[in-house]
């Protein structure tokens, strides 16, 4: 019998066994590899160590850890398999040049049997079919029989690399018997064997060899190991369970999911986990720590598996009769059960269930919005013989409703339809093509225009000499005064070409004042004169390594060599600077007052205003952003000094160092700091001291993407003349509604609460007469379908579509039974109808009100659907309504024979 019961008890029993043994405690690396571009995630808990294989003197010899993993690779086994799931912790200890087999099978078996107490006698080993020095130790020190040591190949006995290239080698894996009556039955049945009686319960890997990215390999100077167990198959095994769901680890998360559909009015099944429940109780943890990281749903990247997941979880409780947000809710309970063991979980419970919530109910209205659509093309598919759907009926999803590829897949499988995947990619480069710039160039190399003239190959790279720019008349520099340019700076043309068009051409300098556009800051502007040249520089950006200037030619020519003085626009470049600067107070700001969860995921910052994107699930309330423009004009009054160095990333780290997620950085990096208030990794140029920015004003608070909202303001000049606008604004709001302007809000809202009612007292009213007017209508059915059903067209006049909804309920109310109809008016110049059909015609599946809204759409050039009692449909053209709806009777009757009704 174990030692330990709990998955806390096992973790903690690894951990305690391989520090005691000199095996240095390493905290979980985050999910996102920090030094493996090839990985999406950390997915085995040897990937942060893998560069130590190969160091000369790495930070410890021995490490012991627990890593938070996520793996893709087994995702459609999840919920199938007892064993399989997305996010994991990978217990492992690790040498790195210091012990190698020997000891590491005698404390791994040691471990198993006497610390953790699993039976000896049902674990099994696999060895690689050359490593005979492995099956020897197993065999001699160990005494596992013969029978029980199974030899195998590559595909099941050589591990790595992790990702493209790294470390690599045999491994002996330890398998666990589930007995006899679990798997296939056959008497030769062993790891290796397809079946289910045989799990893998840890991995013991001996990498040998580095592996280059094109597949070679070269022995390692130093061998090593690295020991992997499953935190989740540990205590499956030891808790005696016969899957990873039954465990104390996902058991809360189950009962969650459970309880959830049973207060839906679903079910689930009583004696086992299920299939729908397991994929959201591994989708719940997976999602979960990721974004406790800060990994928010996005369309690419890390970002598009999280927000696949929610995904794929939402659908998954639909299948169990969830239709509200719950998602967000078995977060929670993933908290609750594994925060303590993970304290940063608890630290993020709001932003979490905010991040999740919010990609719940956007997907679930594209759900709303495509289901129709994707019901018509399988449909449409299946009547037609065909197992597959069409490439451009997938773009068509993906496009119009923002289905995914990966939805339309997963949701064509469960109905036993492929999908055509060339035919959407070339759908996708159609669309991409037409999307592109037309502009072409006759002397483009390699996607660039060719250079016509270069002083010297070896002079691409421009020297920026930009960040302290001076000028004679910094006073008026200071009041934003237009026409100030900075002291010259002597520059040589190193290589010049045609620009875009005839009015332009390019070049670059030995060296510049002029910053190219880059981290969000736009470029400078300036002029550059000298030799009889005078140009006009209107952009600056980077190319390859070079530094490119693009000016407007006055018909004179410059050339490489052309010795010039280049002056920037510093009015110009000053309101950039104080836009650029006020940009890192915004996000001190918000982070001190929405939470640590605010990062950067964009920027714009140009002379007139700037653009902040961050992460954020909810608007802000104007208190918020009250406080956030208290916070930074009172950091700007204390006229702190911006101070920038040049350090390495390692020190810029430690110090803090916001940096911008998902940009890479090199060995060296440049800081900006404003006093103890905002430290960033930037390359962009700032204001002298923050008193300079003047003041600083929002103008907007809006949601860009799932989980990211987007600030816009004003610095300066520009945020003192919107404060003098709106003061002018209130007084002449004030004099229009005759209120003062502390009685002005209460005066507005009196004149709205009037409007609201005199306009529902129209809406009644109209609402009135299209009534009357449904009687008139259901006097005039016709009788369709050999007289045994009424069908009812016609046009009324309402101001809105929940009007139109409200009459067609009426009307259907008064058919009763053996009737349909539809009803159409205009709304803001666009046709809009509605289709309704009796129960006893809709639940008989004798006609669907879809089908018939969706033929009298298609006769005016409109589209719709909806339910079968009652569905909805719009655009098209006007002059052929009263035509169409002259044929509803018609299409009716077509629609009961053709259902045989």
């Amino acid at each position: 019998m174990s030692r330990v019961r709990t998955s806390s008890e096992i973790r903690s029993a690894f951990l305690e066994y391989f520090t005691e043994r000199g095996h240095e405690l390493v905290p979980s690396a985050p999910l996102i590899p920090q030094d493996d571009p090839t990985l999406l995630f950390n997915s085995a808990g040897m990937v942060p160590f893998k560069r130590y294989y190969t160091m000369d003197d790495p930070p410890t010899r021995r490490a012991v850890s627990s890593q938070r993993c996520l793996r893709l690779s087994d995702l459609e086994e999840v919920g199938h398999s007892p064993y399989h799931d997305t996010f994991f912790e990978m217990l492992g200890n690790f040498s790195f040049g210091d012990y190698f087999k020997k000891e590491a099978i005698e404390w791994c078996w040691d471990l198993l049997t006497n610390v953790l107490g699993i039976a000896g006698e049902r674990l099994w080993i696999t060895v690689h079919e050359t490593d005979e020095e492995a099956a020897d130790i197993w065999r001699t020190r160990i005494g596992i029989p013969e029978k029980r040591i199974v030899p195998l190949g590559d595909k099941d006995n050589f591990w790595g690399p992790a990702g493209d290239s790294g470390p690599c080698g045999p491994d002996s894996e330890l398998h666990f018997d589930m007995g006899e009556n679990t798997g296939c039955g056959r008497p030769d049945c062993r790891p290796g064997c397809d079946c289910r009686r045989f799990f893998e319960l840890g991995n013991l890997v001996f990498p040998q060899f580095l592996q280059a990215r094109d597949g070679t390999r070269e022995l390692l100077k130093r061998p090593g190991i690295d020991v992997g167990m499953g935190l989740e198959r540990l205590t499956t095994v030891i808790q005696e369970k016969d899957t990873i769901f039954a465990t104390d680890l996902f058991i809360p998360i189950v009962n969650a999911t459970r309880r959830a559909a049973e207060e839906s009015g679903g079910s689930t099944p009583k004696d086992e986990v299920g299939i729908d429940v397991a994929i959201i109780a591994d989708h719940a943890r997976a999602v979960t720590f990721s974004l406790a990281e800060n990994i928010l749903p996005s369309n690419e990247g890390q970002g598009y598996v999280i927000r696949r997941l929610i995904r794929r979880a939402v659908r998954r409780g639909l299948a169990l009769g969830i239709e509200e947000s719950f998602f967000y809710r078995i977060a929670g309970v993933v908290i609750d059960s594994m925060g303590e063991a993970h304290p940063h979980l608890v630290a993020r419970r709001e932003q979490i269930a905010l991040a999740i919530k919010s990609e719940e109910e956007r997907f679930q209205s594209t759900l709303a919005q495509g289901t129709a659509l994707f019901e018509e093309i399988v449909e449409r598919t299946c009547a037609g013989g065909g197992r597959t759907i069409s490439g451009d009926d997938a773009f068509k999803l993906y496009d119009t409703y923002g289905f995914p590829l990966d939805l339309t897949e997963e949701m064509a499988d469960e109905r036993g339809l492929g999908v055509d995947l060339p035919a959407f990619e070339a759908a996708m480069g159609e669309q991409k093509m037409r999307g592109r710039n037309a502009s072409s160039f006759a002397d483009a190399v390699d996607g660039h225009r060719q250079w016509i003239d270069e002083l010297n190959e070896g002079l691409s790279e421009s020297e920026f000499v930009g960040h302290a720019l001076k000028s004679r008349e910094s006073e008026r520099m200071e009041r934003e005064t237009a026409g100030i340019f900075s002291e010259p700076v002597a520059v040589v043309v190193t290589r010049v070409r045609k620009g875009a068009d005839e009015s332009l051409i390019e070049f670059t300098l030995d060296r510049t004042p002029f910053y190219a556009e880059s981290g969000g800051q736009v470029a400078d502007t300036g002029l550059l004169s000298g030799e009889g040249v005078a140009l006009e520089v209107v952009n600056v950006y980077d190319e390859d390594t070079s530094t490119v200037h693009v000016a407007r030619s006055t018909g004179a020519e410059i050339s490489a060599g052309s010795r010039l003085d280049a002056v920037v626009d510093l009015a110009r470049r000053c309101r950039i600077e104080k836009n650029h600067t006020a940009t890192h107070l915004l996000q001190a700001a918000l982070r001190r007052i929405l939470g640590d969860h605010v990062h950067q995921s964009g920027s714009w910052v140009g002379p007139d205003r700037l653009r902040f994107d961050f992460t954020h699930f909810r608007s802000l309330a104007d208190s918020e952003i009250s406080t956030l423009e208290e916070m930074i004009n009172a950091w700007i009054r204390l006229d702190s000094p911006v101070r920038d160095q040049i350090v390495s990333l390692k020190r810029a780290v430690a110090d803090g160092a916001m940096a911008l997620f998902g940009e890479k950085y090199g060995e060296e990096v440049r800081t900006v700091a404003i006093s103890d208030v905002s430290l960033e990794l930037c390359g962009g140029t700032h204001v002298r001291r923050i008193g300079q920015i003047g003041a600083f004003s929002v103008i907007s608070d809006a949601s860009v993407a799932a989980g990211v909202r987007r600030i816009e303001a004003v610095t300066g000049g520009a945020a003192q003349l919107r404060s003098r606008n709106d003061a002018c604004l209130v007084r002449a709001i004030g004099e229009a509604v005759k209120a003062q302007p502390d009685e002005l809000l209460a005066r507005v809202l009196d004149l709205l609460s009037e409007n609201n009612r005199l306009r529902k007292e129209a809406v009644r009213s109209r609402q009135e007469v299209a009534g009357e007017s449904i009687g008139t209508l259901i006097d005039g059915a016709v009788a369709v379908h050999d007289g045994c059903v009424r069908a009812v067209a016609g046009r009324v006049e309402v101001g809105d579509i929940q009007s139109l909804r409200a009459l067609a309920d009426r009307l259907r109310e008064r058919l009763e039974k053996e009737g349909a109809g539809l009803l159409a008016t205009v709304i803001d110049g666009k046709v809009v109808m509605i289709a309704v059909v009796t129960d006893d015609l809709s639940k008989a599946g004798r006609l669907k009100a879809g089908d018939l809204v969706g033929r009298v759409a298609k006769m005016i050039g409109g589209r719709g659907g909806g339910k079968p009692h009652m569905a909805q449909a719009g655009g098209g053209d006007l002059e052929k309504l009263e035509e169409a709806l002259k044929k509803v009777p018609d299409i009716i009757g077509v629609l009961l024979d053709d259902a045989g009704a």
